[in-house]
């Protein structure tokens, strides 16, 4: 009886662990808390049964025996509804009605939990002198409620088995398997309570399966997105205790049988334990990072190594080495490739391959649907995660990235431009790629982006320096003399952009990173004292990083070298996207933000729709920042063959001295400082610019100071 008894108790712990864990990885999560909640269902019926195989007269064994079937009373329904919420099956109406039926059901049985209708007394059966015995209620308890109720929730989670894929069907297998074998093992004990004296519940030690196999779906298998992560200092410990329990015994024998060498013994035993702490510290590491998904890395010493790396090189093919060597030795991944993307082709090119075959990889390049996808996402993607219903249109592109056992896409995007992306393979360990992994992806991805483009620039200097050189020798004295004095000229403008874009950008970039890191807690929690200078700097940050673009975008534009992708579209679309982006701005300063829909649909526009988008912004974000009280109108509507975009604002308003200089570079208005102290002047020329580009016209109106204003464009349709 005593095996039964710590079987009950190690159960019990066991389940109150694991629910425990689970509710404080996401405390408002349904899923969570009701998990939680069905495993502390476990943990009363399997510490009741403990408790009351302890007792030794009857009056306590009969009200422990209550207990424990109080507590195996709501189970089914606890499960079952921890079931339904899980696979997202409780809002079906069959599903509402089931367990509608099944809370009724176990209130009815737990009102008389402990009365004379469900367990009328205990007896000395075979095995065990106080059995409980059951009346006619408990009898349709385990009908109904036991194997009903268990029954459907299992056939639920089997009917996923059979549909999922990848790592959502292995979660869904091993649940299936602890929940049958739990609840058959626990149906052990209903021959002896229902008056069959055959066998004892030799089942019901194999309950602890219901945890052990939850507990491995979310160490191996992320079982509701829970990671439980082991680090350097644990698994030192671990060693080391390792190396204590196996030298305890050993001390104890030499101690106790041979006296006389003991003390040659402790440095023998000491000189084994330096020995094998290494190979069984390895061991453990090898552990960690196959089923705890830690790989043991420092993520910041990791970022700074690549970033001081970055720093020293224009080289294309050395920065590619460089983030490939670095992600590889934290990963510790079987293949990682960084691929460029060619606007020009519309295609990529496979710029580093390390464990790749090149000759498969070459299948994507030129991929739309790879592209179309990377465009969407602003992290890192993990293709395991994209066999869902919602990404069935990539169906053919997520096969394939499968079969070239691809784990890990990260688009390299500045703003909302693909420079490339750097895919990984599977981990040597085997493991899914963790938080920690996608955060330091993440930091790295914005770097290497920043890090290529500077590249990219720089090749291009290159190959135009030499082919002005060929121009210039087939040319006469005289244009050579011009040729000269452009070649000072792009010179200088060359290394404008490459200061502008090296120097500027990247630690600009990298300090985003750095403090969006420590906003998110990835170096611990931080208080609100610290919280609020820390978010002070990142949005200064992010005003410099907005300054350093508008000046290379004035660069590309007055060298020509700014490209476009023009597309037929909805401007109404773009509008309503960056107004309703914008609301949370003009509602930090307590103002209106209204977007007036056209009444009809409006005839497309042919433009670049990260150009048009750019400029919208900075007329709503002007807007915004000239106001102090009132509201702001969006309007779009048909003028003639044109389309026209304009934002009123009940702001400070504009002299007519300012009016003519507004759209000129680094010109702003009389007294706008007092109102917003970071402008520079170039937004509202760059939006100029682009608009010209379009072969579009923008201007601003304005009755005075104090009267608002109304800044307009149009561009024209077809």
């Amino acid at each position: 009886m005593s095996f039964f008894i710590i079987t009950s108790f190690i159960t019990a712990t066991t389940s109150v662990l694991l629910g425990t864990i689970v509710y404080l990885q996401d405390k408002k999560n349904a899923i969570n808390k009701l998990f939680c909640f069905f495993a502390l269902t476990v943990f009363v019926w399997s510490f009741s049964y403990g408790v009351w195989l302890l007792q030794r007269n009857f009056v306590d064994a009969f009200f422990w025996s209550r207990m424990l079937n109080l507590g195996a009373t709501l189970i089914p329904i606890a499960y079952l509804h921890w079931v339904l919420v899980f696979l997202k099956e409780d809002n079906k109406k069959i599903n509402k009605i089931i367990l509608l039926v099944g809370y009724i059901l176990t209130l009815i049985f737990l009102s008389f939990s402990f009365s004379s209708y469900y367990i009328r007394d205990v007896a000395q059966v075979s095995f065990f002198p106080y059995w409980p015995q059951a009346n006619w209620l408990y009898f349709s308890y385990v009908v109904f409620s036991y194997c009903g109720i268990l029954f459907y929730g299992s056939y639920l989670i089997y009917k996923k088995v059979r549909t999922s894929t990848g790592i959502y069907r292995e979660q869904f297998k091993y649940v299936f398997i602890g929940s049958v074998i739990g609840s058959i093992a626990g149906a052990s004990n209903f021959p002896l309570m229902l008056g069959i004296d055959l066998l004892p519940p030799i089942g019901n030690p194999l309950v602890i399966a219901y945890p052990a196999f939850f507990a491995y779906a979310i160490v191996v298998y992320r079982l509701m997105d829970i990671k439980i992560v082991l680090r350097r200092s644990s698994v030192y410990l671990i060693s080391l205790s390792t190396i204590l329990i196996l030298a305890t015994p050993i001390k104890y024998a030499f101690d106790r049988y041979f006296m006389d060498v003991a003390v040659w013994a402790d440095v023998a035993i000491l000189i084994l334990a330096i020995s094998i702490f290494p190979p069984i510290k390895k061991y453990y590491y090898r552990l960690a990072n196959k089923y705890f998904f830690a790989s043991l890395y420092d993520s910041g010493e990791v970022i700074a190594e690549l970033s001081d790396k970055l720093r020293s090189t224009l080289e294309l093919n050395r920065i590619c080495e460089f983030i490939s060597s670095a992600l590889m030795n934290a990963f510790h991944t079987k293949a990682l490739g960084i691929l460029i993307y060619n606007e020009k082709t519309k295609s990529y090119i496979i710029e580093r391959d390390a464990g790749f075959s090149a000759s498969r990889v070459k299948k994507i390049i030129k991929e739309e649907q790879l592209h179309k996808l990377c465009a969407q996402q602003n992290e890192p993607i993990i293709v395991e995660e994209l066999k869902r219903a919602s990404y069935k249109q990539y169906k053919q592109i997520i096969d394939l990235l499968t079969d070239l056992k691809i784990e890990t896409i990260t688009p390299l995007k500045i703003e909302d431009k693909i420079i490339g992306i750097i895919i990984a393979g599977q981990k040597e360990s085997g493991d899914m790629y963790n938080d920690e992994d996608l955060k330091v992806l993440k930091v790295i991805s914005a770097q290497a982006a920043i890090a290529i483009e500077n590249a990219l620039l720089y090749e291009e200097i290159k190959n135009f320096a030499i082919k002005l050189k060929k121009e210039v020798e087939k040319a006469t004295a005289e244009l050579r003399v011009a040729n000269k004095k452009l070649k000072k000229l792009d010179a200088a403008k060359s290394e404008f952009i490459s200061i502008a874009s090296h120097q500027l950008r990247t630690p600009l970039t990298i300090i985003k990173g750095y403090i969006s890191m420590m906003l998110e807690g990835a170096f611990g929690k931080l208080s609100q004292e610290e919280l609020a200078p820390l978010e002070k700097v990142y949005e200064s940050n992010e005003r410099l990083i907005q300054l350093v673009e508008n000046l290379l975008n004035i660069s590309r534009i007055e060298s020509g070298r700014l490209q476009f992708n023009f597309t037929t579209m909805q401007l109404e679309d773009i509008a309503d996207s960056v107004t309703e982006e914008m609301a949370a701005s003009a509602k930090k300063k307590g103002l209106r933000l209204d977007y007036k829909q056209p009444s009809k649909l409006l005839p497309m526009v042919k433009i670049d729709e990260e150009k048009i988008r750019q400029v919208i912004i900075n007329l709503i974000d002007n807007a915004i920042k000239y106001t102090k009280q009132g509201g702001i109108t969006v309007k779009l509507e048909q003028t003639g063959n044109n389309i026209q975009f304009c934002v009123s604002d009940t702001g400070m308003g504009i002299s007519q001295e300012d009016l003519s200089n507004l759209f000129k570079k680094f010109s702003r208005g009389k007294g706008v400082s007092t109102v917003h102290t970071e402008g520079t002047g170039l937004g509202l020329y760059v939006s100029k610019m682009m608009i010209e580009a379009h072969q579009g016209k923008v201007w601003c109106e304005s009755e005075g100071e104090g009267r608002g204003s109304r800044f307009c464009f149009k561009l024209g349709a077809g």
